[in-house]
């Protein structure tokens, strides 16, 4: 009997020493065998005491105590596949994916990881290893929300449940879908999301509300066509009839609010870097909220769990069709900073703005189709070679002027403002940026050769075609005829106090956007005056295509390099028609003593030289002759002495000005800076003083003969222009020697169409932006709205290739710029009759002179192909 008590007491004691083991929490193997031994136990109990030494041990200290988390739905039934996210108390966190998602990289390398050693797939569950403490754990799994369970290193039991809530039941109609899945995310992305053209290629914006934030989510996504706003979705839809300022309120200030509002943005094609995953993102979903939201990190990740569950076609491991979340600006790129761990915890990704360009090699920067022969060119032979609508540009490097071309492919990467995309944006042509394009096989084999090329959902195509095919296409894209007016009859050199908005018709946009903008902006805009159309208009009647003209030009049509025959054909068709000499007049009508009795002045106005070249079939057909012709015209119109009554009005205005000091005298065509043709580019601006060499009265003759540079020209007639009606005013303003720093403001977002923001490109000194040269790129960022509208916040995509480490603009200063550019959005918002949220303004501004003042020069309307 005793001997049975004993071994009873035996048992019992292994049985508390083994569960002594199993609940503590580093598995101090060594504490339980001296335990053992210190109370004289039998071998039984020492066999059991030293197995459990060795099972703890891992020969480091560790071990290996197991725990069963069992995840189960309310009925008992596992899901068919989990992720869990165990963070260990050691600070590691382990990915497990199990079941239906077991296939998925925990990682994203391709590779598989060996978590065994702490965390296991287990049956209708995880096995989970306490030897290490605490452990924290996230599951996820399709159609239900995440959660998290914390289980202590004290846990008295050999397993613990996690019970899984359904995620909110499917419904998908006209305004709006509660899930997303593999089976219907194209659908619900193309009819309620809005298409966007991204420097990463085609991208997919949907926005989000989440209702109910505090208590029993749910995420609906709104059709972003009918609803561009959130608050008329949540008024109109969901029936919550608050005033908007309540709504604010309530979605996007504080931790105590009910709702979240935001956008996702779907980039299908993208493959970049992510440093939070530790590899590439392929196919990332970017999870955007407003610059101007105060939400903090934990509501994000509120958000992102919330999300994810009603999204059940997104990744849960691995870097692929990741729902990410793309901080606004840098004050949430701060706050993130501080706060990753509680992302890593639940393996929620991020990524930053450089990342996402991080590893682009290829940019399709405008949709399109073209048609024309392929032709590669380095900018020096494309500044030497006619080119025309029926010809595709691969270009070496980014040139400082595009002229009419179908379609443009560059070698060098390049920004939404630089000429060529803004050029291909206005024409509507395609625009592709690649990376050694030239040697693509895509792209090789098609040089000098007819082709159909193609810009479209997030590729392009090249490929033969047939002159038929061309032609058909080539006459299918002719504009409606367009006629610029211009009133002619003002004749005053008004000052900017003098004219402003209303007088574009006699000025020119580009000159009385500026007069009317130093009504906004009085201490940062430049002084001037406008030069109204009536002179260009009277130069071009009184001046003459005299044959002396003809023979100078084809002297300089051949210093420039042209081919002798061209130079030949252009002199022909410059040579005014000759007048048949008219018999004596007889006596009677001969004039009286001392009148004039001059012969007609010889040559003909040089408008009736523009009127014999558009008439000329020879110059309509051949682009080599129509550029050498167009020459010749401004080579006359430049040594063509203009009135000299005017000349001394213009030169003595100047003086009267602006003293002895350079001034910039600005094409103000009735063609340019228009809603629906930007013309940017396309006109001659000059520096002039008021006497000299350089005086303005002989320096306006290079603007005004700038109406017919070539690219002008192609650029009219490409979009059915009528050149006889185009006139040229001139701006006369301040010129700024001494420029610290000079950009280009676009008051719209154009790297985010999702959230509110001025898009600026800045470079240092007069360096240009938007026609780099040398390959110098510019700084680029947005400008955002900080959280509660209280200051602004930048987004900066890169730094100027000139200033690679520091921000050309300080803090101050870009608060300066954001502040005056609203103004003048606002402001001219109201002139156009436009919304000028959705009305976007292009906005030329400068840092001169030591104290760094900002002057704004130009602003126009923003212009795209199709909007």
């Amino acid at each position: 009997m005793r001997q049975q008590e004993e071994r009873n007491d035996t048992d019992r004691m292994v049985a508390a020493i083994t569960a002594q083991a199993i609940r503590t929490a580093t598995c101090r193997g060594r504490t339980v065998l001296s335990a053992a031994i210190g109370r004289g136990l039998p071998s039984t109990a020492l066999l059991a005491a030293v197995w459990m030494a060795i099972a703890c041990s891992n020969g480091t200290g560790g071990g290996y105590l197991p725990i069963r988390l069992v995840v189960t739905d309310a009925d008992g039934n596992a899901p068919s596949g989990l992720v869990a996210v165990a963070t260990f108390a050691d600070g590691e966190t382990r990915i497990q994916a199990c079941g239906d998602l077991a296939g998925e990289d925990a990682d994203g390398s391709g590779t598989t990881v060996d978590n065994t050693d702490r965390i296991r797939c287990a049956g209708d569950g995880m096995e989970l290893n306490l030897a290490l403490g605490d452990v924290h754990v996230v599951v996820k799994a399709r159609g239900f929300r995440t959660t998290s369970i914390d289980i202590p290193e004290d846990v008295d039991a050999a397993s613990v449940a996690l019970p899984l809530v359904p995620a909110p039941k499917g419904d998908f109609n006209d305004d709006y879908a509660t899930v997303v899945t593999q089976g219907n995310a194209d659908e619900v992305f193309s009819t309620l999301g809005v298409e966007v053209d991204t420097e990463l290629g085609p991208a997919r914006a949907l926005k989000f509300y989440i209702e109910d934030i505090q208590g029993n989510p749910v995420a609906y996504f709104q059709d972003s066509h009918k609803y561009p706003l959130h608050y008329d979705f949540v008024y109109e839809v969901l029936g919550h009839k608050i005033p908007r300022s309540q709504f604010d309120d309530e979605t996007y200030e504080g931790p105590d609010r009910n709702g979240m509002a935001g956008t996702i943005v779907w980039y299908p094609y993208l493959t970049c870097p992510s440093e939070d995953l530790g590899t590439k993102l392929e196919s990332p979903l970017t999870l955007n909220f407003f610059p101007s939201d105060d939400l903090t990190p934990a509501q994000v990740l509120h958000a992102h769990r919330v999300l994810e569950a009603q999204m059940p076609f997104v990744g849960l491991t691995g870097g692929k069709n990741r729902l990410v979340f793309l901080p606004a600006g840098s004050l949430q790129e701060a706050d993130l900073a501080g706060d990753t761990a509680s992302f890593q915890e639940q393996d929620a990704l991020w990524v930053t703005r450089p990342e996402l360009y991080g590893d682009l090699t290829m940019q399709l920067l405008n949709p399109g189709i073209a048609y024309g022969t392929l032709r590669l060119m380095t900018p020096e032979e494309l500044a030497a070679t006619p080119v025309s609508f029926n010809d595709i540009l691969v270009l070496t490097r980014l040139p400082n002027d595009l002229p009419i071309v179908g379609g443009t492919i560059t070698e060098e990467l390049q920004t939404p403002l630089a000429h060529v995309n803004i050029a291909a944006r206005t024409r509507g042509t395609p625009n592709l940026a690649m990376l050694e394009a030239s040697k693509d096989p895509r792209i090789a084999p098609f040089f000098g050769k007819l082709v159909r090329f193609e810009v479209a959902e997030g590729t392009f195509t090249i490929g033969l075609t047939t002159i038929e095919e061309a032609e058909e296409y080539w006459k299918s894209q002719q504009k409606e005829p367009m006629v610029p007016s211009g009133d002619i009859g003002r004749t005053d050199l008004a000052d900017f106090s003098q004219f402003g908005f209303a007088d574009a018709t006699a000025f020119g946009v580009k000159a009385a956007n500026l007069a009317e903008m130093t009504r906004v902006l009085p201490k940062n805009t430049p002084d001037g005056f406008g030069i109204p159309f009536h002179y260009y208009d009277r130069f071009m009647k009184d001046g003459r295509m005299t044959s002396a003209m003809c023979d100078g030009a084809r002297k300089d049509c051949a210093e420039e390099g042209r081919p002798d025959d061209v130079c030949d054909a252009a002199r022909k068709l410059c040579q005014p028609p000759v007048i048949e000499e008219e018999a004596p007049p007889s006596d009677e009508e001969r004039p009286p003593s001392g009148e004039d009795a001059s012969s007609p002045a010889e040559g003909e106005p040089f408008y009736d030289t523009v009127e014999r070249f558009l008439g000329d079939a020879g110059f309509k057909s051949d682009t080599a002759l129509r550029e050498a012709a167009l020459d010749a015209l401004r080579y006359a119109m430049r040594n063509t002495a203009i009135d000299p009554e005017f000349a001394e009005v213009l030169d003595a205005r100047v003086s009267e000005l602006f003293g002895e000091v350079k001034v910039r005298l600005r094409s103000s065509t009735n063609c340019e800076d228009l809603p629906n043709f930007s013309g940017a580019g396309l006109y001659t601006s000059t520096g002039a003083w008021a006497s000299g060499p350089q005086a303005a009265s002989l320096e306006i003759r290079k603007v005004w003969a700038s109406v017919w540079n070539f690219k002008a020209f192609e650029e009219r007639a490409f979009w059915n222009i009528e050149h006889r009606a185009v006139r040229m005013g001139v701006l006369v303003s301040t010129a700024y020697p001494d420029e610290q720093a000079n950009g280009v403001l676009i008051t719209r977002n154009v790297a985010d169409a999702t959230s509110y923001g001025m898009y600026v490109n800045v470079q240092v000194g007069e360096e240009p932006v938007t026609n780099p040269e040398g390959g110098a790129m510019p700084e680029i960022l947005t400008l955002l709205p900080a959280p509660g509208w209280d200051g602004v916040q930048v987004n900066r995509q890169r730094f100027s290739s000139l200033s690679p480490d520091k921000p050309i603009l300080t803090q101050p200063e870009l608060w300066k710029l954001y502040v005056s550019a609203y103004k003048v959005m606002v402001h001219f918002g109201k002139l156009y009759g436009e919304d000028p949220y959705s009305f976007p303004f292009d906005i030329e501004f400068k840092f001169a002179g030591p104290d760094r003042k900002l002057i704004f020069k130009q602003v126009r309307p923003y212009s795209v192909a199709g909007e």
